[in-house]
Formats: structure tokens, sequence, C-alpha cells
């Protein structure tokens, strides 16, 4: 009597044991979808980037391709329901159906169960909401400058206006030497070592001072990568505004 439960048992633990490890990797899934949308938020806009939308879907399509569970077709694009400004979320929610091999347990749950996994990252590119552009900010308007009426007469009550001196050649003495402006400096940062990173490049890079879309991956990163190369040598002062390619 004992020996049907305990098979039974065992059964749900395999099956169920099944769902948790394909709803662990759906999570690693939109994970990644949602971190690449944080990156490319106006892939969605009002222009469309196809290119950068299909890298999108591959991301998930290729972290999910070890699981038994169907995703839906097409693969839910991710949403912004706070705008695409900097810091506002990216949202990444896909559900997908996990086929049960074990008869018993079908018989009990049904032929498949839906797993639902959510991932949000805060958007690290574009323009910051209240902060207007350089091309917006308005210009002083040059003063006018008076005009001399030359048809004019003077005014015999006004003193006689002191004649502007003449330089004499013969006189000694140099020139006034000419002041050069002052260069603006360029701010600086230390390059960090990504080489060996996995995961967390992107924000190795940003702690350092520079920019996330400065960034760049040849190729397009893999769901799970391990940086290889980088194009700037490590702990070197370069430009805040540089540009490095590393290779996964």
């Amino acid at each position: 009597m004992t020996l049907p439960l305990v098979l039974l048992i065992v059964l749900f633990g395999v099956d169920f044991g099944r769902v948790f490890l394909g709803w662990v990797t759906l999570t690693n899934a939109v994970r990644e979808g949602a971190n690449y949308a944080a990156v490319n938020p106006t892939a969605w806009g009002a222009t469309p980037n196809l290119v950068a939308q299909a890298e999108y879907r591959q991301l998930i399509v290729a972290e999910t391709a070890g699981i038994n569970c169907t995703l839906p077709s097409p693969v839910p694009a991710p949403t912004f329901p706070s705008g695409a400004s900097i810091g506002s979320p990216a949202v990444v929610a896909i559900t997908c159906q996990f086929s049960v091999i074990t008869p018993i347990v079908s018989l009990l749950v049904g032929n498949q169960v839906a797993v639902t996994a959510s991932s949000a990252f805060p958007i690290r590119t574009g323009t910051i909401t209240g902060v207007p552009l350089a091309s917006s900010v308005p210009t002083a308007s040059p003063s006018p400058v008076p005009s001399v009426d030359p048809s004019a007469s003077p005014d015999p009550s006004d003193p006689p206006a002191s004649p502007t001196p003449t330089p004499d050649p013969s006189a000694g003495g140099s020139p006034a030497p000419s002041v050069a402006p002052t260069p603006t400096p360029i701010p600086t940062c230390t390059v960090p070592n990504i080489n060996g990173n996995s995961r967390n490049a992107v924000g190795q890079w940003t702690a350092a001072g520079f920019t996330a879309s400065n960034l760049i991956f040849s190729p397009l990163v893999p769901p799970h990568y391990s940086v290889k190369s980088q194009t700037l040598t490590a702990y070197t002062s370069v430009p805040c505004d540089s540009t490095m390619t590393v290779t996964p």
C-alpha cells in the first residue's frame, strides 16, 4: 500500500523539480532581456530599431533553449510604464507553458503548467527628465551699439574731446603680450580591468565614471559570457567619454 504513495511522491518531486529549475532559467532570461532593454529603450519607441528588437528576442530564446517550456510567440516586448527617461524601469514579464512528463501528475494538474517570471532594470541611456538639452539653452542677445550721426553739429557748450594719442614708433618699449585663453581641462577616468568579468561588465565600466553606451561587446553578449579581452589598457587614465570594445 505504501509503494504507490511513495512512487507518487517521487514523481511529484521529479516533475515539480523540473518546473522549478525551468522557472529559475526563465527568471535569468527575463533579467537578460530587461537589462538589454534598459540600455536600448528607444528600440521600441516612435522610431523602432528592428535590429535591436531581434537581438532582444534572440537573447530570450537562447537563454530558455534548455528548458521544456513553450514561450509565447512572438516573445513579449519590454514595457516602460514610467516612460523611457533615465532611471525609469524597463520591465520584462514572460509566461511560458511547462510540459509535465509524468502521466500521474498530468492527470492531477494537467499536461502543462504555466510558469511566469518578471524583472525590471533602470534605464541607463537617454535624457534626464526636466534637464534641457544643450541646444535648447537660450543665448544672450548682444546689446545694441549706439550709432553716431555724422550730420549732427557739435554742441558749443560741450568740452572738446581729448585727442587720441598716436603711438610714437621711435619710443622704446615692447608691445604688450597677448594673453592666451586658459584651456578647459578634459575629465579623465581610470580604465577598469574587465578581463574575466561575467554578467557585470557594464556595472564595472559605469562605476569607473564611463558611459554605459560606450562599452561595446563584440560579438553580441551571449546569455552567459566571460570577457576575454578589452581594447583599452587597464588602469590607464583616458577621457571619460572614451569608447572601449570587449570580446566575450
